[in-house]
């Protein structure tokens, strides 16, 4: 089995409530909140993330990135 591709985000919630994203480590974000640093998730994890509608995702800076 191919190796996973690992991203890094920061993330919002843009919903009225919580909201659970699948990250390494796993969190829920309540309605509005964000994470404070980039989180690891899979690549396959963004593109479901990100399909929901449920957040925001930002840039991570250069001096961020593994």
């Amino acid at each position: 089995m191919a190796e996973q591709k690992i991203v890094k985000h920061v993330v919002t919630n843009i919903t009225n409530g919580p909201k659970v994203l699948n990250s390494i480590p796993a969190g829920v974000l309540v309605a509005g909140d964000s994470t404070d640093e980039p989180v690891s998730m899979t690549e396959a994890e963004y593109e479901s993330a990100k399909a929901t509608g449920w957040f925001k995702f930002g840039a991570v800076k250069a001096a961020d990135k593994d």
